[in-house]
């Protein structure tokens, strides 16, 4: 009995020490209220690629006016390198959700793939000129060029695969389209011929009917 209550309350250690993890994860903290609204607004697969895009450049804007005011502004740019990861690996999972479940994001990739070697020459150039506190950010400023690059690598490879399918699934969108036209007049035809061999059928069981009263 004693070994269970010790095991409970480790259980219990484990959970208390994971829980603020779990609610911050969940409250997206990286993300402000109304940007939380712009994605629950772009379901579309490619269009929500475009919205993460630009609240990594938003992000990046921001570190350059940190950069620039000396300690005056209340963004960190510790705080602003977390939050452009974070909003890049759920980037990041979108495409592989999308990926996974055959959604076309080919102009968002394409989107990423313009924009996201620009935001990587940024990022590379805030580390070739390191300032006086970037001892306190170049962990997190090396994870941001490290997230970018396989983000890009992972575009670069979903956009090649998803030009190859689209069409192919097009064609085939295509030519199901076509075969339920050609199903549709045949069943019209055969509709039609049912209904003839019924009035057919109606003039023979009622002869007078068919010369009038």
């Amino acid at each position: 009995m004693k070994r269970f209550f010790v095991f409970l309350e480790f259980v219990l250690v484990i959970l208390l020490v994971a829980a603020p993890r779990c609610v911050r994860a969940q409250n997206k903290d990286y993300l402000t209220s109304a940007e939380v609204d712009k994605l629950r607004d772009a379901q579309d697969p490619a269009e929500r690629i475009k919205v993460y895009l630009s609240f990594e450049q938003d992000r990046l804007n921001r570190i350059a006016v940190a950069s620039d005011s000396n300690g005056d502004v209340r963004d960190s740019i510790g705080d602003l390198l977390d939050q452009y990861i974070s909003i890049d690996n759920e980037l990041k999972d979108w495409i592989q959700y999308q990926y996974d479940h055959e959604g076309d994001m080919r102009k968002g990739l394409r989107a990423l793939l313009d924009e996201g070697p620009k935001q990587l020459e940024v990022l590379r150039h805030i580390q070739s000129s390191p300032d006086a506190g970037a001892k306190d950010y170049a962990s997190s400023l090396q994870d941001a060029i490290s997230d970018m690059n396989d983000t890009l690598d992972g575009a670069t490879q979903a956009l090649a695969v998803q030009q190859k399918k689209f069409p192919e699934m097009a064609e085939q969108a295509k030519a199901d389209a076509k075969a339920t036209k050609k199903e549709r007049k045949e069943q019209e035809k055969l509709n039609k011929k049912e209904r003839e061999m019924r009035k057919k059928h109606r003039k023979h069981e009622n002869p007078d009917d068919a010369g009038g009263n």
